[in-house]
């Protein structure tokens, strides 16, 4: 717990900024899921200005995760030997998560006062988060020039607020696409070609914290 101290009326006044605590949540993730995750979070810290040099490095996570997909697919076999080394190569990419975790944690509690947004941008969750995120975030490519389809889980009395970027490591560029009260959109207008960036929050009686961050190449 830090304490800050500013002036209110001639007095003293002590403000608590509590820490962040980083919550990877991946103990009960199975191989595929741990992989997709790992995928997640360098996806998320590629070109993130608050996390300029990671440690364990981006590309040493991304060589855990082939290392990864490449045994469960070996696994499939069904043998011991295989299904073992499925494992322990988890416990690679888990382990070097977890380092990870502690480096964003490290970050993010440099700037208290925004230490929550900091660390939820690179893709991990954190304790104690009021709000939980929009679940179930996921896109679909319908087959024509520069459209992509948005669906997330619903949230009760909510309104979706649905947001693309091409740059998501400047977080001045995202751009409003819609507010709509159904939890699925249809995105049209975009660049054929173009990688693109989609979020969503929902909004109940405030903004709730932006989904995963997820991506496509537009056709």
């Amino acid at each position: 717990m830090q304490e800050y101290r500013h002036k209110n009326k001639n007095k003293m006044v002590k403000q608590k900024v509590k820490k962040v605590t980083v919550a990877m949540r991946m103990n009960t993730l199975t191989p595929l899921l741990l992989a997709a995750f790992g995928k997640h979070v360098v996806s998320s810290m590629t070109g993130n200005v608050y996390f300029t040099t990671p440690s364990p490095t981006l590309a040493a996570i991304n060589t855990a995760i082939a290392s990864l997909e490449a045994a469960i697919s070996v696994a499939k076999r069904g043998d011991t030997a295989s299904t073992s080394d499925m494992h322990a190569k988890k416990k690679v990419l888990h382990d070097l998560l977890k380092l990870l975790g502690a480096y964003i944690e490290g970050v993010a509690n440099l700037d208290p006062a925004n230490a929550a947004t900091i660390a939820k941008s690179s893709g991990a969750g954190i304790k104690n988060d009021p709000k939980p995120r929009p679940s179930g975030f996921r896109l679909q490519l319908p087959g024509l020039p520069g459209e992509v389809k948005l669906f997330t889980t619903a949230v009760k009395s909510a309104v979706y607020k649905w947001q693309y970027t091409t740059n998501p490591a400047d977080p001045t560029t995202w751009v409003t696409y819609a507010e709509a009260s159904i939890a699925h959109i249809l995105v049209t207008g975009l660049t054929s070609g173009q990688r693109y960036y989609f979020r969503v929050a929902a909004i109940t009686k405030a903004v709730g914290p932006w989904s995963t961050v997820i991506n496509t190449v537009v056709m």
